[in-house]
Formats: C-alpha cells, sequence, structure tokens
C-alpha cells in the first residue's frame, strides 16, 4: 500500500478545460442561464460541433436543422449538455492506447449509460441531487483512468489479474493491496474543484451503506446507493468492458429500500437507451 501512496504524489493530474470548468460552474449556479451556457460553449469547438450534431440528430431536431448553438443546447436540456461535456473532457485528456479489454470508448459509454440511469432514478424517487447524479454517474470511475495514465503497467497489471480472475476492477485493487480507483478519482476532482457533494458519492459507491461514515445523511446515502445500483444495471446490459467479470445482479431488498421496482429499472434501461444513441 505505500509505494501506491507515495507513488501519487508523482502523479501529474491534467487540468479541466477550461470551457468545460465554466460551463459546469454555471450549469451549478442558481442563477443558470442558456445564454450564457451557449456563451461559454462556444469558447470550444469541440464542444460547439458535438453539441449542434446532437441538437440536430432525428432525436432533437424535428427536421429543422439548426446553427444556433443556444438553440442547440435548449433543445438538448442540460442532462445531454453535462453528457458532452465530461465526455469530450476525458477524450480530450485521457489518450492511451488500450490496455487489454480497459479502453476509453467503453469506459465512456459505460459511465453514459450509469450516468442516465441515476438521473432517470433520481426523478422517480424525488431526490434534490440530480445534478450530483449526472456528474457523479459520469466520472464514477475516472480514479482508473488517472491510473491508466499515470502508471500503464500496473494499470496492465490490474486488467490482467481481472481476466485471469474473473473478478472487477474494485476487487482486484483489493488483492492487490492497492489504494482504491475511488479516492484517486476524489484526489483528481478535488483538483477540479467539482461540487464536494459529487466527489463524496463517487468516494463510497463500491462502500456498502453500513461501513460509510455514520456521518452521512439519508439523503447522501440514497444517492451513493443510486449510483452503485445504476453501475450494476449498466453492466447487467452490457453497457461497460467486453470479456469484463462483474456481479450484475440487482437486490431487490435495495430496489424496495428506494422504492424502485424492476418494472422502474426496466423503464428506466428503455429511456436511456433512446437518449444514449446518439452519444
Amino acid at each position: 500500500m505505500s509505494n501506491e501512496t507515495n507513488s501519487q504524489k508523482d502523479i501529474k493530474l491534467p487540468s479541466i478545460p477550461d470551457a468545460v470548468r465554466e460551463c459546469l460552474s454555471q450549469m451549478y449556479s442558481s442563477e443558470a442561464d442558456i445564454s450564457k451556457l451557449a456563451s461559454l460553449a462556444q469558447k470550444d469547438a469541440g464542444i460547439t460541433s458535438s453539441i449542434l450534431k446532437l441538437a440536430n440528430s432525428t432525436l432533437y431536431s424535428m427536421g429543422q436543422p439548426t446553427s444556433d448553438l443556444k438553440v442547440g443546447v435548449t433543445r438538448i436540456g442540460l442532462s445531454s449538455l453535462m453528457q458532452i461535456l465530461i465526455k469530450y473532457s476525458i477524450e480530450k485528456l485521457f489518450e492511451f492506447d488500450a490496455i487489454d479489454f480497459f479502453n476509453v470508448k467503453s469506459f465512456t459509454k459505460h459511465c453514459s449509460w450509469v450516468s442516465q440511469i441515476a438521473f432517470e432514478l433520481g426523478k422517480l424517487v424525488n431526490t434534490a441531487q440530480l445534478s450530483d447524479l449526472l456528474v457523479a454517474g459520469l466520472l464514477h470511475d475516472v480514479g482508473l483512468l488517472v491510473r491508466a495514465i499515470s502508471d500503464k503497467a500496473l494499470m496492465k497489471q490490474i486488467t490482467e489479474r481481472c481476466l485471469r480472475d474473473k473478478i472487477d476492477f474494485n476487487t482486484a485493487e483489493k488483492n492487490l493491496k492497492l489504494e482504491s480507483h475511488e479516492i484517486l478519482g476524489e484526489i483528481l476532482l478535488e483538483k477540479w474543484q467539482l461540487p464536494a457533494s459529487v466527489i463524496l458519492i463517487i468516494k463510497y459507491h463500491h462502500t456498502e451503506e453500513s461501513f460509510r461514515p455514520k456521518k452521512l445523511t439519508s439523503e447522501q446515502n440514497k444517492a451513493i446507493n443510486l449510483i452503485s445500483l445504476s453501475d450494476t444495471i449498466a453492466h447487467r446490459f452490457g453497457n461497460a468492458f467486453t470479456n469484463y467479470t462483474r456481479d450484475t445482479r440487482v437486490n431487490t431488498v435495495e430496489l424496495d429500500k428506494l422504492g424502485i421496482n424492476s418494472q422502474d429499472v426496466a423503464k428506466v434501461v428503455k429511456q436511456a437507451t433512446q437518449q444514449l444513441q446518439f452519444f
């Protein structure tokens, strides 16, 4: 454990693109404004292109193409904008060749699914943390990317252990006595100055509720449980890495605790499939 902890001092963490940081800050503001968001997004050609591409897709265009970014943002909505911003950041900042089955394309697909499912489930259970769920879902495993770019040999060792023993990342890290990817994610997102409420969800998304700090509120635990459940659901429906082994059983006790049933899950998966088909 000490070697991994010491190596963290040498990790060069990437900085979030300015346009993304400014957009996220605006989206979390009590005075969030579509015109301001469009103006901020327009600073980055890549983000602008992605917004207009989605806004002009058959899902949103209604046969009326637009080149107006404000119209584009209005069409796709804040949840899709959040997806674009985080996906863009990940693909821009974390460039590396695939490590066995671990690659950025599959990673962003999985995280988009976790985010969208958590967002839809959050609406069903009337949580006040919808924005937090969106961001936390998109970045819940970002610590894996931090490890991949900072120590590719170690990440390869982890993926090889996953393949050999048919286990998931979290279990492989524990078996190798490594700092968890949740902690690496926490370090990065603190540098990015993301809301503490988002970082909290990510930090504990692999920790059972009975082992989390007792000071957490019921609402905080609910948000963490929603991300954990959404992670499982995304894996269950094949929206993750090929040849990756993960327990995908959905605990009905946890569903009951959240006030969700299997029909709700099926409905949310259908919604996510429609929403993410153009990402």
